[in-house]
């Protein structure tokens, strides 16, 4: 328990944590809620393929900025009804860094094949387009952790060692997507420059 606090003190202030089987959680509220949705996110952006697809779609996109919003007024403590919505706010930004990360560096991904391949059209987009299926589950992903947010008090029980072990997995969740979009942006670069160099 020490350890694993002390690990998290590095990224987390650990100011306001869910007390459960006697003891606090290694992370705040919100950063568990982070970590739980983007755990969730990837989980299913694997488990169906949609990574694949690149940036979603306007509707999702739309979503997304209204969650973000609420989130952002939860972060800056304009809308605080309390521990339950600090968790939810957590796991709204976890779901959208998630499925941006994962889009834009698929995206970016695409663009760079297309371009290698002579496919340089600027209103062409390499992407397939996400299918009805996929944005039916990005919603269903973003409702189905707000309600767990809401319903937090009924799982906790699920005790101390798995909520944390649920942040661990989600840390490295968030890793694994931000350096996803790390790669893609790299892979993106370096393919411009060597098109700029053969074209010199």
């Amino acid at each position: 328990m020490d350890l694993l606090t002390e690990i998290f003190s590095h990224l987390c202030g650990q100011g306001r944590c869910f007390v459960i089987d006697g003891a606090a959680l290694p992370v705040c509220q919100r950063c568990l809620g982070l970590y739980i949705g983007a755990l969730a996110t990837l989980a299913c952006l694997a488990a169906s393929g949609a990574w694949r697809r690149g940036l979603p779609s306007r509707g999702i996109f739309a979503v997304n900025v209204a969650a973000l919003l609420a989130a952002m007024l939860g972060g800056l403590h304009v809308l605080d009804f309390g521990p339950l919505w600090r968790l939810a706010c957590g796991m709204w930004t976890g779901q959208v860094a998630t499925l941006w990360l994962i889009g834009g560096s698929a995206h970016l991904w695409q663009r760079a094949r297309a371009a290698r391949s002579g496919k340089r059209d600027s209103g062409h987009n390499p992407a397939p387009a996400w299918r009805r299926g996929e944005k039916v589950q990005a919603l269903a992903v973003l409702a189905a952790l707000t309600a767990l947010a809401f319903c937090f008090d009924w799982a906790a029980p699920l005790g101390w060692t798995f909520w944390s072990a649920l942040a661990v997995l989600g840390l490295a969740a968030l890793a694994a997507a931000g350096a996803i979009g790390l790669g893609g942006l790299a892979w993106t670069l370096i393919a411009g420059l060597r098109q700029a160099l053969k074209e010199c």
